[in-house]
């Protein structure tokens, strides 16, 4: 009988990546808001260097992966060994539990910086939070339903 193993190391690096991918949409969304700034505004036109602009892409998704690596090590570790596979149900505690960790996660940052600004309140940046949980829900929920093994597979242990 040829038994089908958990595929252990893809959950786990599909998890641990996951914020790659938010991370290169945003990037490439400051590119062109700076792009379009730019055009608007041609007085700045010398202020921001091309170079800058290029690299921005590529180094949007490492600072996410920076940011994010911590959390979602334990994350990536904590589902590839329960074994998890997709289900509708395993794919929405996924996605809701990742977007948790993701906002908690950022909150002490966001709560460190207000504290600094004069007249600034966490309600000002309530937006930006529920952007990353959305987006954190969204990520993860699509790594969960394309990285995860069907549940129809073969003795999977």
């Amino acid at each position: 009988m040829n038994e089908v193993k958990y595929p252990r190391l893809k959950v786990f690096l599909a998890f641990l990546l996951c914020p790659l991918v938010p991370g290169f949409i945003a990037s490439i969304i400051k590119t062109l808001a700076t792009i379009f700034h730019l055009a608007m505004n041609p007085r700045l036109m010398g202020e921001v260097v091309g170079g800058e602009l290029m690299l921005m892409p590529f180094l949007g998704p490492v600072l996410a992966e920076l940011v994010f690596l911590v959390p979602f090590l334990l994350f990536a570790t904590v589902i590839a060994l329960m074994k998890v596979k997709r289900t509708s149900r395993s794919c929405s505690v996924i996605a809701l539990s990742g977007a948790a960790l993701a906002t908690l996660w950022v909150t002490p940052f966001v709560l460190a910086v207000v504290s600094d600004v004069k007249g600034a309140t966490f309600s000002d940046e309530m937006f930006g939070m529920v952007v990353l949980f959305v987006t954190a829900m969204a990520t993860c929920w699509l790594t969960a339903r394309f990285f995860l093994p069907d549940p129809q597979e073969p003795s999977l242990s």
